[in-house]
């Protein structure tokens, strides 16, 4: 186990910001898994860029892998539709870190975003597109065997110049249903 830390290690820049995600992911995947999971589903709740919330409507699909001590790993797409006269998407990949019991997980980690998006602030509109960064955390409750409940909330930065978006900032909450799909790894 430690041979494939050190050499996952020995690969990672230690300045880079993602470092300390990708040495504990691999220290993770080192350890024996406990089980795999794949899930999916629909979450629906709201997307602030500029001023004005509006609705948001996620499909999501994402794996994980835990180990034996309940910490997991967790990758995951999120397709945000944004509906109305105005329509958007935002395209959200993230990878996580977090634990997990026998009917749920909690993960936070770092995500990257496409987005092309209409937005206000006080005196005008204007559709933003680009790529951006910024950190999402999840929350599932499993309340009927593979059946529950997925929350999720996240901060991006969307950076550089825009007249509408001086601040740069994009918030997301979203809450929906979820299924998983669990597999046991043979020993």
């Amino acid at each position: 186990m430690t041979s494939r830390i050190a050499a996952c290690t020995a690969r990672v820049p230690l300045s880079n910001g993602l470092a300390y995600l990708v040495v504990a992911g691999c220290a993770l995947l080192a350890s024996p898994a406990r089980a795999t999971e794949v899930h999916a589903g629909v979450r629906v709740g709201a997307v602030q860029i500029g001023v004005d919330p509006r609705l948001a409507v996620s499909p999501f699909a994402g794996a994980l892998w835990r180990s034996e001590s309940g910490f997991l790993l967790e990758l995951s797409n999120t397709f945000t539709l944004s509906p109305g006269d105005k329509w958007g998407v935002y395209d959200r990949s993230a990878a996580a870190l977090g634990y997990g019991w026998p009917t749920g997980h909690v993960s936070v980690g770092p995500a990257l975003s496409l987005y092309s998006m209409p937005a206000c602030n006080f005196v005008i509109c204007d559709r933003v597109n680009g790529i951006a960064v910024g950190g999402h955390a999840v929350l599932a409750y499993f309340f009927a065997g593979p059946f529950g409940l997925s929350m999720t909330g996240s901060l991006d930065y969307v950076g550089g110049k825009s007249r509408v978006l001086p601040g740069g900032a994009v918030v997301m909450g979203t809450a929906g249903l979820v299924v998983k799909f669990e597999t046991s790894r043979s020993r």
